[in-house]
């Protein structure tokens, strides 16, 4: 997975890597060590894992940015569906306690470009409902809306000089990973 391969390289870099796992509230929480064996704590946390409730990122973003004392970079992996402002709040926390910021907006291929034809059921995120619908008739209703979420969460994160990157789960992991450690800048601001 994507927060595997990026614990992976912050090792191998000798830099600390931690894990906060969370819905509406922190469920794991591993605290930031550089020893190589440290991966293998964090990949038994992330093999484990189970969502339980509808997340409630905000929040949860305030409260970790109170734990984490020493400033670093806080990489942020989610779909995102939750709450603009409320999210881009908790993000802002990390911010004004001089962390560095990276969003990135992991989305299914499916949901960003609707691919389905003939009646459809689709299965609610988390505590939504199973909602039977003719994609036809909804598609273009669906493209302009998530695109203008993409385009808020984006506009919200570069006014509170966060780094935002769109995942797309269909491409490989090393492309993603490239294109983010390329356009990041080297230091923390």
């Amino acid at each position: 997975s994507l927060t595997a391969a990026l614990a992976w390289l912050v090792l191998r870099q000798q830099d600390a890597v931690g894990l906060a796992l969370f819905d509406n509230q922190i469920r794991a929480m591993i605290r930031p060590a550089g020893n190589p064996s440290h991966l293998d704590e964090v990949l038994h946390v992330l093999e484990s894992a189970t969502p339980e409730s509808k997340t409630a990122a905000g929040p949860i973003f305030h409260e970790l940015a109170q734990r984490l004392t020493k400033r670093g970079v806080v990489v942020v992996l989610s779909d995102c569906f939750d709450d603009v402002d409320s999210l881009v709040a908790g993000l802002r926390h990390f911010r004004h306690r001089r962390h560095d910021v990276v969003l990135l907006h992991v989305l299914d291929p499916a949901e960003l470009d609707f691919p389905f034809r003939g009646p459809t059921e689709f299965k609610g995120l988390e505590e939504f409902p199973v909602v039977q619908a003719d994609p036809q008739m909804i598609k273009s209703a669906y493209l302009r809306e998530i695109s203008a979420f993409r385009q808020s969460l984006q506009q919200a994160c570069r006014a509170e000089h966060i780094d935002y990157f769109l995942v797309r789960t269909d491409q490989p992991l090393d492309a993603t990973l490239t294109s983010v450690l390329a356009a990041r800048p080297r230091s923390v601001p």
